[in-house]
């Protein structure tokens, strides 16, 4: 029976070790033997197979049969650690981990001190609870009492400190197993810094005060507890702490003095400084301490003067700090005494000082020598030293100390203070300077109140490039002295410069000397306003003989009459009515309404002395009064007193242009333009002279300079009306006098066959014998050149070539073409007035005969703001013509004439064009032993462009296309034909 028992027993092993010898064979990290499991042979007998195929489908992935065979396992034995590990492992690995956390869980409480058990539950990661709320919080936290782990101590803390809940944080400290734990040290550490950043001393106060007594302080949390005390104010504590042997390092102690600085707490300082004295590591921090016991101890002096330094640098500090206390509070002899305890060259300045205060001039200027000699940089050192030596008498020591130094360089009071006293110095002595250090005294400093002390050197006072290269930044900070002198300099260079000179001059000083200055230069640039201005701050009594006459000189300038009648009385009280000058002035007073009394006191003036002044003022009524060649006479006289007189110059040259004389004119003119370049008036005359004269490149210069003075404001502010059409003007007189060719095309087109053109008579048309549909010419002229025979005249010379439509049913005109060829003059300067001759000819010889013409032609109205050239200003221009023609053919005896007016309105409609719609009447004729001819009205409108502007030349190109209805209103002998018509016209003029 026995036998039969244990032969049962080896038969089971058997059979459970072939059982688990594959998957022992496949696994060898999974340890399944009775022993490992802790089951008895019988219990594994029964457990084995359900483990064995549990592992199996685990390692097949077999999720259903891995779960079911472990469950029936946990059924089994369900206090089995091994085998609980095993299935934990399994819902981990197919992903049940809360499953898994549960069933370990269960097992820890069986078995709490397995620390397998609470490893495996430990490494399932496990996402945190979200807790947003204070009652979610103290729910965590129950949930965590009745289950403690150190995981959810870690997170309810770690929660807790989120929402602020210091309290609930420390009370899980109170585990002593998560106490203990790493996530708990990192909590207690986490609760620290929460509660130091929000203030929360005392708790913070109380976990170091715990690791204090637990001896886990650190040097970095010590420091950081004396802060925490520190911002606490927690002035008690900090101090029971030091006498516990904490918080006593030097800095410490500085750290907490100057705490108690900021926050006012200047009783506890005080008692603070008086109990304490720290050994200190550097000489810097006690150098602070020294200087808390220098500003807030109770008797400041008193507690340096009884401190004991430990280091010598600051014991001189001592000294330092309370020497200039008692040379302020005139303590001289404790001073005397203390700089007695000290080495000679020490607190050179302090002894300086003292012997200032204790009046020993001997000892003091010993004392600046030495503090110069130790600090040569040092400008203060510098400026006591020299005026020391200035109150010894030397002087002359003094200035070549200061030359060596120069130029000063530091703080700028210190540098104005030296350079005055080394100017006054050499003000008095400039040969105490060599001629190299009055070079360098002459070159320009950078502040202008630097640069004014300079100009004030003796030998630069008369050197104008000097005071230029000084004070010619005209800074408002020089003085009226320095404006003086730079006027002074620019009264010839620059006289607009020096009139602002003086006038800055004058309002740094309003005395009678800067107004008269202002005065007088003011007239010299012409500025006669402010030169009047100038006089009227001057009273009369204190003006000269001289100051008087100008300042007439200068109401008559500036047109204030009241102010001239007053001032002659006063020349008249005091006898200065004998002279030219006064009379000159007095005749002003008449002018312009009165001239025939001003021309008497010119002439009293006269009989005095000859005066090139009165003789132009005569000249100028003699003009007015028509009488140019007595102006011319008076002209010349002055011009013979006053040769160089450029302005003399051009007033001969107008007035020898109003009396007809153009050559002698341009003489004076271009004499005049040579002392005056600017003047614009000359240059636009000369340019009219030239023109006149026909110097073609003469001409044209000066027009190009009047333009570009023009085109040169033109950039500065929009041109005026008057400018655009002075630039215009000399613009064409420009393009005008240099034009030799011109070439002109003009055709009129009936758009019905029955229409016959009446318009043809004009200068230059077809045969004024007959009518016909439409014509056409194109006429090539040269100009030979002005006055060739008259004075004044213009000769051309033309062909042309023109034809008709005859009595053809084209619409076009090339029937009966024709050439002429003649001679063409203008003999009238101011006058549109022409007289021709040509020799004709027919271009077909069966048609037309050769004959020679005699014309004479005229335009009237057609000028100046109403002709047809273009206009600068304005939207657009209204235009008019009178139009005469007559003509005799010589060999056949006929003769031709027409007259036409028209009125027309120029609409602008961009630069270079306009449109234009017209109107006119007209008669013509011709009489070839019976008199014909009709009378027209005609309506159209044309539109013009002009083309080929350039910088200097106006438009010299117009084409015009136009529309005209035409009614035959009268004719005389001849057949009408169609009395309504339309042409279309066609001009070119190249």
């Amino acid at each position: 029976m026995i036998m039969r028992i244990h032969s049962h027993r080896l038969l089971t092993f058997f059979i459970a070790s072939l059982l688990s010898g594959s998957v022992l064979a496949q696994e060898d990290t999974t340890e399944t033997s009775a022993a490992a499991l802790g089951l008895s042979d019988y219990r594994y007998f029964i457990i084995y197979p359900h483990l064995e195929k549990a592992l199996r489908a685990q390692k097949q992935n077999d999720e259903k049969t891995a779960l079911r065979e472990f469950e029936e396992i946990r059924r089994r034995e369900p206090n089995n650690v091994q085998l609980t590990l095993y299935q934990a492992e399994a819902l981990r690995h197919f992903g049940h981990n809360k499953q898994a956390s549960s069933l370990l869980s269960q097992q820890l409480k069986q078995h709490p001190d397995n620390k397998k058990l609470a490893q495996s539950l430990a490494a399932i990661p496990v996402e945190p609870v979200l807790v947003t709320s204070v009652p979610e919080l103290l729910a965590q936290q129950q949930r965590c009492d009745e289950e403690p782990s150190v995981r959810c101590r870690s997170e309810t803390g770690q929660n807790a400190l989120r929402l602020g809940e210091i309290q609930i944080a420390r009370q899980q400290l109170r585990d002593p197993v998560f106490a203990a734990h790493s996530l708990g040290e990192a909590l207690r550490n986490d609760t620290l810094q929460r509660a130091i950043y929000l203030k929360q001393w005392d708790i913070a106060d109380t976990l170091f005060s715990e690791r204090f007594q637990q001896q886990r302080l650190s040097p970095a949390e010590q420091e950081q507890w004396f802060t925490v005390l520190l911002a606490a104010h927690q002035d008690e504590n900090l101090q029971a702490r030091q006498s516990q042997g904490l918080f006593n390092s030097p800095e410490n102690h500085l750290a907490y003095a100057a705490t108690l600085v900021q926050r006012g707490e200047t009783a506890l300082l005080q008692r603070f400084l008086a109990q304490r004295q720290p050994v200190f590591h550097t000489a810097e921090q006690e150098k602070r301490w020294i200087y808390l016991l220098s500003r807030f101890s109770v008797h400041p002096q008193e507690a340096l003067a009884n401190y004991n330094a430990q280091f010598s640098e600051n014991r001189s500090y001592i000294a330092s700090a309370t020497l200039p206390g008692l040379l302020k509070s005139g303590h001289y002899a404790a001073a005397r005494q203390m700089l007695a305890g000290l080495p000679q060259d020490a607190f050179l300045q302090a002894r300086y000082e003292l012997s200032i205060a204790s009046h020993n001039s001997h000892e003091t200027l010993q004392l600046a020598q030495r503090l110069y000699a130790r600090y040569p940089h040092d400008l203060q050192r510098l400026d006591a030293l020299s005026w020391q030596l200035i109150q010894a008498g030397q002087s002359q020591e003094a200035a070549q100390i200061l030359l060596q130094r120069y130029p000063f360089q530091g703080d700028e009071k210190i540098t104005l203070r030296l350079l005055m006293r080394l100017v006054e110095l050499l003000h008095e002595h400039p040969q105490w300077a060599s001629d190299a250090q009055k070079t360098e005294l002459s070159k320009p400093l950078h502040s202008s109140v630097q640069r004014r002390l300079q100009s004030q050197l003796p030998w630069l006072v008369e050197d104008c490039s000097a005071l230029s290269s000084l004070l010619g930044d005209m800074s408002p900070t020089y003085d009226a002295a320095s404006w003086s002198r730079l006027a002074a300099c620019y009264r010839e260079t620059l006289p607009g410069v020096a009139l602002y000179a003086f006038q800055q001059a004058a309002a740094h000083s309003p005395d009678v000397w800067h107004h008269r200055a202002v005065a007088y230069q003011a007239y010299q640039v012409q500025d006669y306003a402010a030169a009047m201005r100038a006089w009227r701050k001057i009273p009369v009594n204190e003006m000269s003989n001289a100051d008087l006459v100008a300042a007439a000189n200068t109401a008559h300038a500036a047109q204030e009459r009241d102010m001239l009648y007053r001032l002659l009385e006063e020349e008249k009280q005091r006898g200065l009515d004998n002279s030219e000058h006064y009379w000159w002035l007095h005749a002003q007073r008449y002018l312009p309404g009165e001239p025939e009394k001003a021309l008497a006191d010119f002439n009293r003036a006269l009989a005095i002395g000859p005066s090139a002044q009165v003789y132009v003022s005569r000249a100028s009524i003699y003009r007015l009064q028509g009488n140019t060649r007595a102006a011319i006479s008076d002209l010349r006289q002055a011009l013979t007193m006053e040769p160089q007189n450029a302005s003399l110059q051009a007033a001969l040259g107008y007035a020898l242009w109003q009396d007809g004389n153009a050559v002698q004119s341009r003489v004076l003119l271009e004499q005049a333009y040579k002392a005056m370049p600017d003047d614009p008036a000359l240059i636009k005359q000369l340019a009219y002279v030239n023109q006149r004269l026909q110097n073609v490149s003469a001409a044209q210069y000066y027009a190009r300079q009047v333009i570009d003075e023009i085109n040169d404001d033109a950039e500065l502010a929009p041109p005026a009306a008057e400018q655009k059409q002075q630039r215009f003007a000399f613009r064409r007189l420009h393009e005008d006098i240099a034009r030799r060719w011109s070439f002109t095309y003009d055709s009129s087109v009936g758009l019905r066959s029955g229409t016959l053109n009446s318009v043809n008579n004009k200068l230059n048309d077809v045969s004024p014998v007959k009518s016909y549909r439409s014509y056409g010419q194109l006429e090539a002229e040269y100009r030979v050149g002005r006055n060739q025979l008259l004075e004044g005249d213009l000769l051309s010379v033309y062909s042309r070539l023109f034809a008709d439509t005859a009595g053809s049913g084209v619409a076009m005109p090339v029937k009966n073409p024709m050439i002429g060829a003649g001679l063409r003059w203008k003999p009238l300067r101011e006058s549109v007035f022409f007289l021709a001759i040509e020799q004709q000819a027919p271009l077909d010889s069966h048609h037309g005969e050769s004959d020679a013409m005699l014309r004479a032609s005229a335009s009237f109205f057609n000028n100046g703001r109403f002709s047809d050239e273009w206009h600068p200003n304005g939207p657009g221009w209204f235009a008019n013509n009178l139009y005469l023609d007559a003509a005799q053919y010589v060999r056949q005896d006929i003769q031709a004439w027409t007259v036409d007016y028209r009125v027309s309105w120029h609409e602008k409609i961009t630069d270079g064009q306009t449109l234009e719609p017209y109107a006119h009447l007209q008669t013509n004729g011709y009489r070839d032993g019976e008199t014909r001819g009709a009378q027209t009205g005609g309506a159209g409108v044309r539109w013009n462009i002009w083309t080929g502007e350039t910088r200097y030349d106006a438009w010299p190109h117009k084409v015009s296309l136009g529309l005209e209805y035409q009614h035959i209103l009268n004719s005389v002998n001849q057949r009408s034909g169609e009395r309504n018509n339309v042409f279309v016209t066609v001009g070119v003029h190249w």
